[in-house]
């Protein structure tokens, strides 16, 4: 059932990325990054199809870099190039959706960021820059992140030359929000906060923590590095709703507690054991 799944997410992907392609993004001169947006320009100025351009550059990058990748990444990024080729082979003939720049960017930018980032979170991908970027930095040690920024200015550059400069700023708009939305499905609205919590009263701290929030903790040895005292931290996974209560919780004991929060974007596995205390245990 989870590999059906995840080719449903991949085929509903790879045809949401095809409309935002091909209905909105292309008719209207705008373009997104990496190969997609080179076919855009290369049908605007030769003519090519843009489905024939974009398996014509993502397939020999996907074969070139296909060691790097793994089997299962490899199968499902064909199989995700294919339904978005047949999508654009499919889309070609209708006319554009909307023709208001506003629309453009917001819904251009949504569609495409909502489809690659399913296809992403499904095992695959949909853009060979990507694909390339990943070998660079295996081979060279060039940072992913650095490769694909260098790339797609690059792109953007060109895209003002391809259209017009007014064009290639909306486009970077598009960029933008492309690349929030396939963060926003690969991480989802439900990110939680890790605490860590150092405190003169762990164990008051703790039974109340789960006493009133039902939050699962966990007591971590440590060390003052000024007085050298052996302390113990409190450790808990909570949501960002959660977090002011807690908060207060945990001041309402010891006003001088410390707390220190950070954003995790998958949590798995929680187990509830209850526990007993005493003085020379944790």
């Amino acid at each position: 059932m989870k590999k059906i799944l995840d080719y449903l997410l991949l085929t509903i992907g790879s045809l949401i990325t095809a409309v935002g392609l091909e209905l909105i993004l292309a008719p209207n001169g705008l373009v997104d990054g990496g190969v997609t947006a080179i076919s855009i320009m290369v049908n605007s100025v030769w003519g090519f199809p843009i489905w024939a351009v974009y398996i014509a550059l993502n397939l020999p990058t996907l074969m070139f870099a296909a060691n790097f990748m793994g089997r299962r990444f490899v199968v499902r990024t064909i199989y995700a190039n294919i339904v978005t080729t047949l999508g654009l082979m499919w889309l070609a003939p209708m006319a554009a959706i909307t023709s208001s720049e506003v629309l453009i960017v917001l819904y251009g930018g949504l569609l495409l960021g909502v489809g690659i980032g399913l296809v992403v979170k499904s095992g695959g991908a949909v853009d060979g820059t990507e694909m390339l970027a990943i070998w660079m930095q295996r081979r060279f040690h060039i940072p992913i992140s650095t490769f694909l920024l260098a790339v797609n200015a690059l792109i953007l550059t060109a895209a003002a030359f391809v259209f017009t400069l007014e064009k290639a700023m909306f486009s970077i708009a598009v960029f933008y929000i492309v690349s929030k939305m396939i963060d926003f499905v690969l991480d989802g609205l439900n990110q939680g906060k890790s605490v860590m919590i150092i405190s003169d009263q762990p164990y008051e701290v703790g039974e109340c923590l789960l006493k009133e929030l039902d939050v699962q903790i966990t007591y971590l040895h440590g060390q003052g590095g000024y007085t050298g005292d052996e302390r113990l931290i409190i450790y808990c996974i909570t949501n960002r709703f959660m977090y002011p209560k807690l908060k207060d919780v945990v001041l309402s004991v010891d006003p001088n507690a410390v707390l220190e929060a950070s954003f995790v974007t998958e949590t798995q596995g929680i187990k509830k054991k209850k526990v007993t205390h005493d003085s020379k245990s944790s």
